[in-house]
């Protein structure tokens, strides 16, 4: 015999389900908001210099900010990363020719290794003037590794449900990847 309380928190646990996934728009929104984000950290890292750089052991300059809003990219970029795996879970498991739905999350998160890439270049080109400022690497390079592991997650959850895309999403992913391992090397080496 089933008691109404066990159906009951069945068919909630059903619906919370629902509720996370997201659709394929609201998908692309969700990594253009991170784009946005990743993109008004250009200004600052385009300010870093030789002196404001080592302002970072007061919390001043252009570094305590592009820590905080990759915090932030990193935050949004968690929960996106669950309702994108819920979406997964929600999805038939049988492979569907390519449609506008695929080409809309693909074109969202190319955008988003465009700017980002563009962010991380600006990034690598600031380290080689910041090679004698003590105490910058080591938080840039931490956070660098934790945007690293939820770009990853990110990355593996629209191949996984945007199949038809899956050889497209791949490319983008290994070529943002390189990029970020390079950024994490330039700002680990900067210890001293």
């Amino acid at each position: 015999m089933i008691s109404l309380p066990k159906l009951f928190t069945a068919a909630l646990a059903a619906t919370s389900v629902v509720i996370a996934a997201a659709t394929p728009q609201q998908i692309a929104d969700g990594i253009k908001s991170i784009t946005q984000k990743s993109q008004a950290l250009q200004a600052p890292a385009q300010s870093i210099t030789i002196v404001n750089a080592p302002l970072i052991v007061i919390g001043q300059g252009p570094f305590p900010q592009i820590i905080a809003g990759f915090t932030d990219i990193i935050s949004t970029a968690t929960t996106l990363s669950g309702q994108i795996g819920a979406a997964k879970r929600m999805a038939r498991r049988q492979h569907v020719a390519r449609g506008p739905d695929d080409d809309l999350v693909f074109n969202s998160f190319r955008e988003f290794v465009r700017v980002n890439q563009q962010l991380l270049n600006i990034l690598i080109g600031k380290s080689g003037v910041l090679t004698s400022v003590p105490l910058v690497g080591q938080p840039v390079a931490t956070v660098l590794r934790s945007l690293e592991g939820i770009v990853d997650t990110i990355a593996i959850s629209l191949i996984s449900t945007f199949e038809a895309r899956a050889k497209d999403l791949t490319s983008e992913a290994n070529s943002l990847g390189s990029t970020l391992d390079l950024a994490i090397q330039k700002y680990e080496g900067l210890n001293i």
